[in-house]
């Protein structure tokens, strides 16, 4: 059966080629590769067609449309019945279709392969993850501790499509939005994505709050009983990473009386420390 793999990329000619070889060499005999090169300006399309592979479909947009488009694009010209996607400047490891495609195989509508590993622009790994991944794969959903489109599949006809308006936190936002519409969503923790680490990531910047907030804003009172303190809990404490204490503090507050286990894990004590008492980010909540 077809896979597809779709890669959005934007000036990405520096990891664009690492990228593609490393699902090339992935021990899958029936693949396409859909390339949406989103108004490069530098060597990203020469990169691409340099690797010369039939395999490899490279389209370039007319005009910019950002990820979640270029990304929704690239799955209206793909053909597969498996559907994954991977950032220009990140890598799989040999083994990550082959895995993901049989948990696919087994009825789940979607499947996250944790990433563990973190790379420099030389590809050396200088991060591992040991976040403990629980049980239940809506845990990590709704609070937010998965979202790498690098490390999703989807089956064809469970993909719901990017939201256009959402440039970033689109990854979080699509999979909260197939759990509450109860899609079947499996974990796997084999560490076979390796996440390019770098100063420029999104989740760095302070435009994540907006995103964050409007994902709560939106999905709040949709979220299943027994998940609300882990939602409540994550976008509490992005406002106090961002600056916004006192609704930060407000939020964190509601989800641990709703669900004071939540204190068992430590990270879940040491950030609201870490983030809720930095006088230079509440002066600049106004």
């Amino acid at each position: 059966m077809l896979v597809s793999v779709i890669i959005p990329v934007y000036n990405g000619e520096e990891f664009i080629k690492e990228t593609l070889e490393s699902v090339l060499a992935q021990n899958v005999d029936d693949m396409e590769v859909i390339v949406v090169d989103d108004c490069s300006e530098d060597g990203t399309e020469e990169a691409v067609k340099s690797l010369g592979d039939p395999r490899i479909n490279y389209f370039k947009n007319d005009r910019r449309i950002e990820r979640s488009e270029s990304r929704n694009k690239g799955f209206k010209l793909s053909q597969g019945m498996y559907i994954f996607f991977l950032d220009h400047d990140d890598r799989w490891k040999e083994g990550y279709l082959e895995s993901s495609i049989e948990v696919l195989k087994q009825g789940a509508d979607a499947v996250y392969s944790v990433p563990r590993e973190y790379i420099d622009g030389k590809g050396k790994v200088v991060r591992v993850s040991r976040k403990r991944v629980p049980s239940d794969p809506y845990v990590m959903v709704f609070g937010a501790n998965m979202g790498f489109p690098s490390a999703s599949g989807f089956r064809r006809e469970s993909f719901p499509g990017f939201r256009s308006e959402y440039i970033l936190r689109e990854d979080w936002e699509l999979f909260v939005r197939m759990a509450i519409s109860g899609r079947r969503i499996e974990i796997i923790d084999n560490n076979k994505v390796q996440i390019r680490d770098h100063g420029t990531r999104s989740s760095r910047k302070r435009s994540l709050l907006e995103p964050t907030l409007r994902v709560w804003e939106t999905h709040r009172d949709s979220i299943p009983q027994p998940y609300r303190a882990e939602f409540t809990f994550h976008v509490g404490l992005t406002c106090l990473r961002y600056g916004k204490l006192k609704k930060g503090w407000s939020l964190v507050a509601e989800s641990i009386l709703r669900k004071p286990s939540l204190l068992k894990e430590p990270r879940n004590i040491l950030y609201p420390l870490k983030w809720g008492f930095r006088l230079d980010r509440s002066l600049s909540e106004k």
